[in-house]
């Protein structure tokens, strides 16, 4: 039992002695915060491992390699952890860019097909009829002249009228809405 008071008297003595001089040193490499943690860490892995055992010179070179390759540890994870933030940061931003991006293309998109169903809305009534059956609810040819009671070839000729018309008179639209 007296040799566990010497032994904790010793290693109250090396912390006493050792300990200010070793947070000062630490400060010159991290905070005030992570060196006061460090230097506890480091007299605790003294405790642990019996180093406090060792003779003075020993001891002193043993604290302060300690230390300072705690410090090193430490600013590696601060920069691990700050690369992983920043890097996650960055996707963030890119993320953000590309939802502005999609979302100004859907608003042109939006735009293009406004102007082009007003082009549309310049077709006479039954082309326009047969155009938005054809190209909004995707119908064949054959269906629309069922449901129009039309042949497929009136249906084929209409909607090959109405193209030309719309091209000739948007054709830059339609570049535009199939670039996008």
């Amino acid at each position: 039992m007296g040799n566990a008071s010497l032994d904790i008297d010793q290693y109250r003595h090396i912390y006493t002695e050792y300990a200010p001089m070793l947070m000062r040193f630490a400060e010159k490499f991290v905070s005030g915060f992570f060196a006061e943690d460090i230097v506890h860490d480091v007299f605790l892995k003294l405790w642990d491992k019996q180093v406090f055992r060792l003779p003075e010179n020993d001891l002193k070179r043993v604290l302060y390699v300690s230390v300072r390759n705690a410090c090193l540890d430490c600013l590696r994870r601060m920069n691990m952890e700050q690369e992983i933030i920043d890097h996650r940061a960055l996707q963030l931003k890119l993320e953000e860019l590309d939802f502005f991006e999609a979302s100004d293309e859907l608003f042109m998109r939006k735009d293009l097909l406004d102007l082009l169903m007003k082009k549309v809305a310049e077709l006479p009534e039954r082309s326009q009829q047969i155009f938005r059956m054809s190209y909004l609810e995707g119908l064949k040819a054959a269906e629309i002249a069922e449901r129009l009671d039309l042949s497929v070839r009136t249906v084929e000729n209409q909607l090959y009228r109405s193209l030309l018309y719309l091209r000739k008179n948007c054709s830059n639209l339609f570049l535009l809405i199939f670039l996008l």
